[in-house]
């Protein structure tokens, strides 16, 4: 019977087309965020395996990782997984077999293997575990384009993970990942529409700052979830400028929904800025 342990995270596809120093870097920004969601939750978890362009949260409440992490921009899809100890093949695909009762009785199905294992390849887990459930569940079919259900095994040296439906994530590239962007605030700008923007450029895996010179501006508070829950850093104008001099920002957004305010906008900081919410 499944019986999951831990939660099987697949990154941004995007992650796997960079350098390998690029998606070092990457992987370790989004390692980092998933850390700030899990203990803003206090999701206990045991340690977080990083291979072959996945992750692995191993957890005595996998359900909790995957409910926090549901705002952590750079996932792009998770599963609930078991992960079990095996010494041979036939081993490993008899209790594949167990962990599928209850999940797999008829209909159609596929097996997605993918072997790091020294003694056996990824078509032969394929082939020997989708054997061995054929019989012991001999309602089953194997149908391997847009089957009813998927068995995804993942096995390594002598450790292997079990998982079946994927969890939608939030998509998206790591948070900081990206360079900084200043999200400017005015005392014309609405909040709602500086949530929307804020939260698309945290998508790109932007580090947002607030800019502005007013004495009271809006809290968005509703931007920290995106934010691994994290304050949104707030700079003067000058300051601003400065960092952008500097090359510590590379872009000011508005939302300005005018030509009139997008100039007002560009005069106050010097630079052109972008303006995404103009129609």
């Amino acid at each position: 019977m499944f019986q999951p342990n831990c939660v099987v995270v697949l990154p941004a596809p995007e992650l796997a087309i960079k350098s390998d120093l690029v998606r070092g870097f990457m992987e370790k920004k989004l390692k980092k965020n998933i850390f700030h969601y899990l203990k803003h939750f206090n999701t206990n978890y045991e340690r977080i395996i990083s291979h072959a362009g996945r992750m692995i949260i191993l957890s005595k409440e996998p359900e909790k990782v995957i409910s926090s992490l549901k705002s952590c921009f750079g996932l792009y899809s998770l599963f609930l997984a078991q992960e079990v100890d095996f010494s041979s093949l036939e081993d490993l695909c008899t209790k594949g077999v167990l962990i599928c009762e209850g999940i797999l009785k008829e209909g159609t199905f596929a097996v997605c293997g993918k072997s790091f294992s020294k003694d056996f390849k990824s078509k032969k887990l394929e082939e020997e575990l989708g054997s061995k459930l054929l019989e012991a569940y001999p309602r089953l079919k194997v149908k391997l384009k847009s089957p009813e259900k998927e068995v995804f095994c993942i096995s390594f040296n002598d450790k292997a993970y079990f998982y079946f439906d994927s969890i939608p994530g939030a998509k998206g590239m790591p948070v900081g990942s990206q360079g900084k962007a200043g999200l400017i605030v005015t005392i014309e700008s609405k909040e709602k529409e500086l949530v929307v923007l804020g939260k698309n450029l945290l998508k790109t895996g932007c580090s947002l700052v607030l800019v502005s010179d007013e004495k009271v501006i809006p809290s968005l508070k509703g931007l920290e979830e995106f934010n691994c829950f994290e304050p949104l850093r707030k700079l003067s104008v000058i300051e601003a400028k400065q960092f952008y001099s500097e090359g510590e920002i590379r872009a000011f957004f508005s939302t300005a929904r005018s030509i009139e305010q997008v100039e007002k906008d560009s005069a106050l900081l010097g630079v052109k800025v972008f303006v995404p919410l103009l129609e």
